[in-house]
């Protein structure tokens, strides 16, 4: 589990995530048509779910573009969904500065060098559990799962811990099943 100062968890108020190995194990699947598949885990959804519940702005960041990261945006019902930008840093301070948001203010997690730059200049740069080194080497924190795997509910639920509400949280979803 992530080790999340109090003061920095409560801080963050922007969650970005990149999507290929990150949202996803980083493994690209073409059917015999050419079309793409990826998988997403349920858990890293709810814990997206549960940043959002707990005032978290979540946004998708991929330099690639897919049709299926809209998709799963939208079953999330997030809307900052930016596809084909490689050069990150200025759009993570283009969603800061349209929201209201320093950069201290923001968690960003990646997955491989195209995430150096967001990683490096936000309160909390994130590496996945397999990130590549060079990501690992200036990530403030490193998840111990996997891109795909729950390193962003892994994020989530420390960030969440960290400010005392990840009870509360979970306690909603065992009220509900009454």
């Amino acid at each position: 589990m992530l080790d999340v100062d109090r003061d920095l968890a409560l801080r963050i108020k922007l969650l970005v995530l990149d999507v290929d190995g990150v949202l996803t194990d980083g493994h690209l699947v073409l059917g015999p048509t050419g079309e793409e598949l990826k998988t997403f885990s349920v858990q890293d959804g709810i814990g997206i779910k549960l940043a959002q519940e707990a005032g978290i702005e979540v946004a998708f960041l991929s330099a690639r573009t897919s049709e299926i990261v809209e998709k799963r945006a939208a079953m999330l019902a997030v809307t900052e969904v930016h596809q084909g930008e490689r050069r990150k840093l200025p759009v993570v301070k283009e969603i800061g500065d349209r929201l209201g948001i320093d950069l201290s203010e923001i968690a960003y997690v990646g997955d491989d060098i195209v995430d150096l730059a967001p990683v490096a200049a936000v309160g909390m740069g994130v590496a996945v559990g397999d990130a590549c080194q060079d990501l690992k080497e200036v990530a403030s924190h490193t998840a111990t799962l996997p891109g795909g795997g729950g390193a962003v509910r892994e994020t989530v639920e420390a960030i969440l811990r960290s400010r005392g509400v990840w009870k509360d949280a979970v306690r909603g979803f065992l009220e509900s099943a009454r």
